[in-house]
Parts: structure tokens; C-alpha cells; sequence
């Protein structure tokens, strides 16, 4: 950890912050802060150098990142998929997908950067949200192709589901 006496350790923190969030990745505000998170929100605000750094909490955690390299959505993500929680993860991801956009969450998206579930993983988790009454509005449904989706109940009817899953696997390929 920088020297947070001298003048510049903020500025060295947030090139830190920074690097991380060029490389796709969100830093825990205890990994890189000694103080409490109320003392680093007073001491940043008096930094203007540093008003891309952004502090966030995820669940239990305070988590930073730069707007200037990551969307608020991948840090979100990104903060789930280090939370150690998979079901929560995906639950998270595709209750906002539903309600943001609205639309349903490809399950191969969770292969990819930031969450690198495998498919077995993925596969497991999935089967168990469905049966578990913390995740009983999340639903599974498959395209004609056989490409997978879960949307949220709660803020998608499953007829508009499957017809945005099936318009997202196979329908704008057809109609360029």
C-alpha cells in the first residue's frame, strides 16, 4: 500500500484503481485502503485528480473501480463474480438484465469476462437456483437453436422472454 502521508498517494491508489480497470478488474477498497471507508470517500473529495475512482459496495464489501475503464454494469458484475457466491452472481445479473432492459440473459454470457464460470459450474448452479425458493423467480428457457437464457419473473412475462431469446439466438442473425 502506498505511503498515504505524502501528498501524491491518492494519485498512486487511483493509477492502481485505474490499471486494475483497464484489465477488467474491480479492487476491494480493504486490499488498498488502511483506513475506514468513510475516511477515504473524506480524503478523495478533496482530491479533484480522482474523480473517475468510484466507490461501490457489493453486499458486504466496498469495492472501487474507474469510470474512465469500466461501465458501472461491468464493475457490477465483475463485483458479483468475485463475491464467491455463483447462484448469486447469476442472479443478480440476470434479475438487473430483466428489469434494466428488459430482456432475457444468455447463459453463455456467464462464460465469458468477468464471471469465467465453467460450464459444468454453470450447470449446477443453475439447477440448483431452480429449485431453491431464494431464486424462485428466476426461470430457464431455450431457444429453437438450443441456446440457453434465464430471465426474472418478476419483471418479465415468460411469453416476452421467449420471444426476445429467440429473436436474440436466431432472429437478428436471419434479418441482417
Amino acid at each position: 500500500m502506498p505511503d498515504f502521508d505524502t501528498p501524491n498517494s491518492l494519485e498512486i491508489l487511483a493509477e492502481k484503481v485505474r490499471d486494475s480497470s483497464r484489465n477488467g478488474k474491480i479492487l476491494r477498497l480493504d486490499e488498498v485502503w488502511p483506513g475506514t471507508e468513510a475516511e477515504f470517500i473524506e480524503w478523495r473529495q478533496a482530491q479533484a485528480s480522482t474523480g473517475d475512482i468510484v466507490l461501490m459496495r457489493q453486499r458486504e464489501r466496498a469495492i472501487l473501480y474507474s469510470e474512465r475503464h469500466m461501465t458501472r454494469a461491468y464493475a457490477e458484475a465483475a463485483a458479483c463474480a468475485a463475491c464467491g457466491d455463483i447462484r448469486y452472481a447469476i442472479a443478480q445479473t440476470v434479475r438487473g438484465e430483466s428489469r434494466t432492459y428488459p430482456r432475457p440473459t444468455p447463459l453463455a454470457l456467464f462464460g465469458e469476462a468477468p464471471f469465467l464460470f465453467s460450464k459444468q459450474i454453470l450447470d449446477e448452479a443453475v439447477e440448483a437456483m431452480l429449485t431453491d425458493p431464494d431464486y424462485g423467480d428466476i426461470r430457464r428457457i431455450q431457444a429453437s437453436d438450443g441456446s440457453g437464457f434465464l430471465f426474472s419473473s418478476v419483471h418479465m412475462n415468460p411469453a416476452h422472454a421467449e420471444s426476445l431469446a429467440e429473436w436474440m439466438a436466431v432472429g437478428h442473425m436471419r434479418n441482417p
